[in-house]
């Protein structure tokens, strides 16, 4: 089987935006290179099947030749590791205490659980240089092995020197003394625990054990076994400088976000806290959507980077697992042939192969390196969505909005009417240019509920509905206003009037916040009942009308109680309206086409300075 065989048929590609050619994305998408996945770094190279080239035979025949080149490449994978290497521990240190002291919670907004400061490439890059290290020693192993057939006598000294693992364990042996070394032996599993590490002690045993050779097994191991494993170290190469070209993906504002999430949570908290003990300076309704706003492009950011963990995880672990595939075929191979020339074989190596390394899945290594490095995020972590994140008052009633829709409300000057979406919270009426509050954060006006007060609205068989919004005096600059609003139907006019109303009738925010929860049907945390979903869905109106004020159906009720400081000057209304006068110590509700003249008995209130 072909090199090019087994590449193709494990389908591995590493996402990287260097081998994209020339997608077409968005503005939206090019914020983070790792949020879309990245075809061709792992390129198939075809590798013929047929007789051996001139080149092979002639390494075949000039064995001399070829040690020489091997201590060559030795030389400089010795001098490649200790560059490569050097300081990768303490790196790698550095940032295993960042993953220990990370918050648990990943309700809360103020966590990250990514390694928003790892340098996963460059990890990433030294783990696949120490595979071709590994796949060097293993090169040297085989070749020496091929050239020593032929010399019996020679051939376990030679061999049991060219077991060559410096930076692996031998038992009751080697141990590995340089930085370099140890840092490479940190990569992979323990002596014993079946991984690449216990290959140089298997070999060491059977060398002292073994007496045969055959021709047969040089040949197969010079034109099939070692070809392929030094065109797997020549391409993993090219896949380390690949890796590191995708340094750019981990570059992240994740601290920003993060700073910004935790001013504008403490901004909410103190809404609420005004809101609950005090006048409110800023509505919790505003400042729960700007905060929860916040905390999307938090998570946004966030998951960005989680993407690019994933994306480079899943290609390397792909790419890992061609390397371990490819090492197993080799060693297979060569198990074979020496299975044949003895049952000691079995004995010595097979069986420890078989239990050992042959038996392990190929990311048995990769797993485990992933769950140990701190530099990449455990494959169970899942993303955090909004739905996730929980924090203090998150579910106070005086978040919620009590009412909302469009309503027309009359100019000052042009007594003409402007369209708005107005949404009704227990502080503050809020005027919105649309119902969007994703994009419209900002409310137009804001009227603050402490000031106002509801004067008056149109009677039911009146052609336009109308309520006067009376805000109060509020020092020598802001005078006293009535805000005139149209509603589309007498029962929404109704609904308005008598949320108002109420919500104006109540000062103490203790209070007004246990009226919203009855009137939303809320439970004791705050949240909606389940059993009322329902019923509001079905009954929206009803619902509203019926649950805590008083009953539409007698009308004396939906008079408002004036003091002698209350605006019923009509004329500042619209037409169809109804104003409340005192005459003769009684209430008399007259509507506005009633003249002086037919009621001569009557006095205009006077406006409000």
């Amino acid at each position: 089987m072909s090199y090019n065989n087994t590449m193709a048929s494990s389908a591995t590609e590493m996402h990287s935006p260097s081998f994209m050619g020339s997608p077409q994305i968005s503005a939206s998408q090019q914020y983070s290179a790792a949020a879309y996945p990245v075809d061709n770094l792992l390129q198939d190279t075809s590798y013929s099947n047929g007789p051996a080239s001139s080149t092979v035979n002639q390494q075949g025949t000039t064995n001399s030749r070829v040690l020489e080149n091997l201590k060559q490449h030795h030389r400089k994978a010795s001098s490649f590791s200790s560059q490569s290497t050097a300081g990768l521990g303490r790196a790698r240190t550095s940032l295993q205490r960042q993953r220990t002291t990370q918050g648990s919670d990943p309700r809360s907004p103020l966590v990250t659980l990514m390694p928003i400061n790892a340098n996963p490439t460059e990890v990433l890059a030294a783990r696949f240089a120490s595979w071709r290290s590994v796949i060097k020693a293993i090169l040297v192993y085989l070749t020496e092995t091929a050239s020593i057939q032929d010399e019996i006598v020679r051939q376990h000294l030679r061999l049991s020197h060219a077991v060559n693992f410096p930076f692996f364990a031998l038992e009751n042996s080697h141990q590995p003394s340089t930085p370099e070394e140890k840092a490479i032996q940190q990569f992979f599993l323990p002596l014993g625990s079946g991984s690449v590490q216990d290959l140089p002690t298997i070999l060491s045993s059977y060398h002292s054990q073994m007496a045969s050779t055959a021709s047969k097994a040089s040949k197969e191991l010079t034109n099939e076994v070692i070809p392929r494993l030094e065109d797997m170290r020549r391409d993993l190469l090219v896949k380390i400088k690949e890796i590191k070209s995708l340094q750019s993906d981990f570059k992240n504002v994740c601290t920003k976000e993060v700073t910004d999430t935790r001013q504008f949570l403490k901004s909410f908290h103190e809404s609420i806290e005004q809101a609950r003990y005090g006048t409110p300076k800023s509505d919790p309704y505003l400042t729960r959507v700007i905060l929860e706003k916040q905390i999307k492009r938090q998570l946004a950011e966030e998951n960005f980077l989680h993407e690019a963990f994933n994306n480079l995880q899943s290609s390397g672990k792909e790419l890992e697992r061609v390397v371990v595939m490819e090492i197993q075929n080799a060693l297979t191979i060569y198990a074979r042939i020496i299975g044949r020339e003895a049952q000691l074989v079995f004995d010595t190596v097979i069986s420890k192969l078989d239990v050992g390394f042959f038996n392990k899945d190929p990311a048995f290594e990769w797993d485990n390196f992933i769950s140990r490095d701190p530099n990449f995020v455990a494959p169970n972590v899942p993303m955090r969505h909004l739905k996730d994140i929980s924090y203090k008052h998150q579910y106070d009633p005086l978040t919620y909005k009590v009412q909302c829709g469009f309503l027309e409300r009359r100019s000052k000057f042009l007594k003409s009417y402007s369209r708005g979406f107005y949404v009704l919270t227990p502080s503050f009426l809020h005027e919105f240019k649309t119902c969007d509050r994703k994009k419209d954060l900002v409310p137009v006006m804001s009227l603050s509920l402490s000031d106002c007060t509801v004067a008056e609205h149109s009677k039911k068989e009146s052609s336009d509905f109308k309520f006067i919004l009376h805000a109060k005096q509020n020092g020598i600059i802001h005078r006293g206003h009535n805000w005139v609003f149209r509603v589309d139907s007498y029962d929404s006019m109704m609904e308005w009037f008598n949320s108002i109303k109420k919500l104006t009738s109540i000062t103490n925010p203790a209070e007004k916040a246990k009226w919203v929860s009855e009137h939303l049907n809320l439970d004791s945390t705050g949240k909606p009942k389940r059993h009322s979903l329902l019923r509001d869905n079905q009954s929206a109106t009803t619902t509203r009308t019926s649950s805590n004020i008083d009953s539409p159906n007698n009308p004396s009720q939906y008079l408002p109680n004036y003091d002698g400081n209350t605006n019923t000057n009509t004329t500042l209304s619209s037409p169809g309206t109804s104003y409340m006068l005192d005459s003769g110590g009684g209430t008399i509700q007259i509507p506005i086409t009633v003249s002086k003249k037919e009621r001569p008995d009557l006095c205009s209130p006077k406006p409000l300075k």
